[in-house]
C-alpha cells in the first residue's frame, strides 16, 4: 500500500524571506540617510572654506590693488624726478656754457690788460734801496708849496736809545754811515722825488736849532733840477748831532712866506728840547717831552686856526718812546694828516 506523503507549509519560509528583504531595504535606507548627513556636513565645511577663501581674495585684491596705486605713485615720483634731473642738466649745461664764455672774456680782459703798457712813474731823484720805494699806502706828496722838515739829531743814528747814546761819542764819519741816518737820507729822497713838477718846496733840518737844508732862504722850484740837486747834496752832507727841538723846524716852516699848503715831518720819537720851562732842566722827564709837542699844537692852531695845513709825520723807530707814536697820531689827525712807521726794508 502506498504511503502518503505529509505536505509541508512554506508560509514562514517566505515571511523570513520577506523580513530579510524588508531588513535590507531599511539597511540600504539607513545606510543612505546618514550618507546624506555625513555628505551635507562636508558640503558646509566646503563652503564655509570657500567663503574665507573668498574674503581672502578680496582681501589679495585690495592689497595688489593699494600695491598697484603705491606703484603708480613710485612710477609717477620717479617720472618727476627725472624731469628735475633734465631740467637740472638743462641749467647746468646753461651755466657751463655761461662760465666758458666768461672765461674766454677774461682771457680776452687779460689779453688785453697785458698790451697795456704802464709807464713806470717819473722820479725826479734817483734812489736806491731795497724796499718798495713807488708806493707807500695812504702817503701821497702833494700840495702847491711843500714843506719837509727833518731830525738831523743824534738819536737819529741807531733804531735803540743806548746805541744812539753812544754815538755821541762816534766820528762825523761814523754817524753820517750810521744805518739810521742812512734810512733817513733814503726817505728824504723818496719824498723829494715824488714831489709834482709845478709845486714849490723847502727842506728844513733841525736839531738844537732849524736851517734851511734847499737852496737859497725861501721856496725852491719842484721843476729845477738844480735846487732838487743842491738840496739832495746839502743833505748828505750832514752829521747827526744835538738834541730834537721840533719846535724849532716847525716854526721856521710856519713862518715862510707864502706859507706852505702841506708839512711833511721825519722824526724818530717827541722831542727834548724847546720853549717849555720844564726842557730847561738838566734831565728832562718823559711828561715834559709830551708837553712840548703840545707847545708845536698850540702854536700851530694859532698860525692856522681852521687847521687847514695837514701834518704827515714819517715815524722812525727809536725804543724807549711808547707814548709817541699814539701822540704823533692825534697831532697828525687833527690837522687831517697821517702817520707812519714803515716797515725796516722801506725806502
Amino acid at each position: 500500500m502506498a504511503v502518503k506523503r505529509k505536505t509541508e507549509s512554506t508560509t514562514l519560509a517566505f515571511l523570513d524571506i520577506i523580513s530579510c528583504g524588508l531588513g535590507a531595504v531599511i539597511l540600504i535606507f539607513l545606510i543612505i540617510k546618514h550618507n546624506i548627513n555625513t555628505g551635507s556636513e562636508q558640503t558646509d565645511d566646503l563652503q564655509s572654506q570657500l567663503a574665507s577663501m573668498i574674503e581672502q581674495t578680496k582681501d589679495l585684491g585690495a592689497e595688489m590693488e593699494g600695491l598697484r596705486q603705491q606703484n603708480s605713485d613710485t612710477e609717477q615720483a620717479g617720472k618727476s624726478m627725472e624731469d628735475h634731473l633734465v631740467d637740472a642738466k638743462g641749467k647746468l649745461a646753461s651755466l657751463s656754457r655761461q662760465n666758458a664764455s666768461e672765461k674766454e672774456q677774461n682771457k680776452i680782459a687779460e689779453g688785453a690788460i697785458e698790451e697795456i703798457e704802464i709807464a713806470p712813474p717819473v722820479d725826479q731823484v734817483t734812489l736806491q734801496g731795497t724796499g718798495q720805494a713807488n708806493y707807500i699806502i695812504g702817503m701821497k706828496v702833494e700840495g702847491q708849496r711843500i714843506a719837509v722838515v727833518i731830525d738831523h739829531s743824534t738819536s737819529m743814528t741807531y733804531p735803540t736809545l743806548e746805541r744812539a747814546i753812544l754815538a755821541k761819542f762816534d766820528t762825523e764819519a761814523q754817524r753820517q754811515n750810521a744805518p739810521k741816518w742812512q734810512r733817513t737820507l733814503r726817505v728824504a729822497k723818496w719824498l723829494l722825488a715824488r714831489i709834482p713838477t709845478q709845486s714849490q718846496f723847502a727842506f728844513i733840518g733841525f736839531n738844537d736849532k732849524a736851517g734851511m737844508l734847499s737852496p737859497g732862504s725861501s721856496w725852491s722850484s719842484a721843476a729845477n733840477q738844480g735846487d732838487l740837486g743842491g738840496t739832495v747834496q746839502n743833505i748828505s752832507t750832514l752829521a747827526p748831532t744835538g738834541g730834537t727841538n721840533l719846535e724849532a723846524g716847525m716854526r721856521m716852516a710856519l713862518n715862510m712866506t707864502p706859507r706852505p699848503t702841506n708839512i711833511y715831518v721825519v722824526t724818530d720819537g717827541l722831542p727834548t728840547q724847546g720853549s717849555a720851562y720844564c726842557a730847561k732842566k738838566r734831565s728832562i722827564t718823559p711828561k715834559c717831552r709830551e708837553s712840548l709837542l703840545s707847545n708845536i699844537s698850540s702854536h700851530l692852531q694859532k698860525v692856522f686856526p681852521g687847521g687847514n695845513v695837514p701834518i704827515n709825520v714819517i715815524l722812525l723807530p727809536m725804543t724807549g718812546d711808547p707814548n709817541a707814536q699814539a701822540l704823533y697820531w692825534g697831532w697828525a689827525n687833527m690837522t687831517k694828516g697821517i702817520v707812519l712807521s714803515p716797515s725796516g726794508q722801506w725806502p
